[in-house]
């Protein structure tokens, strides 16, 4: 789990979740709050209006299966999708 999120705080950060964001997001992992860490990458993604593709939705619903998330509780990011 913690390599799936540790590439997804990559990801966010390369398409440009600002670095307090993705410090916020790491602190979580290292104290293996895995929950609060893909919360706060995906809040942050959504609400700074970070565009993703279909293979990073990808990603971070993979994620949010292994961790038990609800699909309805992430699915305001396919808002972002861009083609």
């Amino acid at each position: 789990m913690k390599k799936r999120l540790a590439a997804l705080i990559k990801i966010a950060g390369t398409l440009g979740l600002a670095q307090i964001d993705l410090d916020t997001a790491t602190e979580f992992l290292f104290h293996q709050e895995y929950g609060l860490c893909f919360d706060t990458i995906v809040t942050q993604m959504d609400e700074n209006n970070i565009h993703i593709d279909v293979s990073t939705y990808e990603a971070i619903s993979e994620v949010a299966k292994a961790l038990k998330i609800n699909a309805e509780d992430y699915s305001y990011i396919k808002d972002l999708i861009i083609n």
